[in-house]
């Protein structure tokens, strides 16, 4: 990832990189999908915590460990993007 595509991390970089690790189709992934829909869990989210930081240098896995598995995409896009930002 470059520093402009950090910058602009959001819920359709999300999407990517869940499509990329594990083969959701886009038509699964909406804003409001939440990552127990997705059957996603906290090994999903490191997973995708240690894809992140080799992509971009940062260490975010901590801050994926705080979020619920309520949660949905675009909350989930909104931490990533705070923790990138840091």
């Amino acid at each position: 990832m470059t520093d402009q595509a950090v910058e602009e991390f959001g819920t359709e970089s999300l999407v990517g990189i869940l499509q990329e690790l594990f083969g959701f189709p886009a038509d699964v992934l909406a804003p409001t999908t939440t990552l127990d829909e997705l059957g996603l869990d906290s090994l999903a989210l490191l997973e995708m915590g240690a894809f992140l930081q080799e992509r971009t240098g940062v260490e975010v896995g901590s801050r994926l460990g705080e979020i619920s598995r309520s949660a949905p995409l675009d909350q989930v896009a909104r931490t990533v993007a705070a923790a990138l930002a840091r």
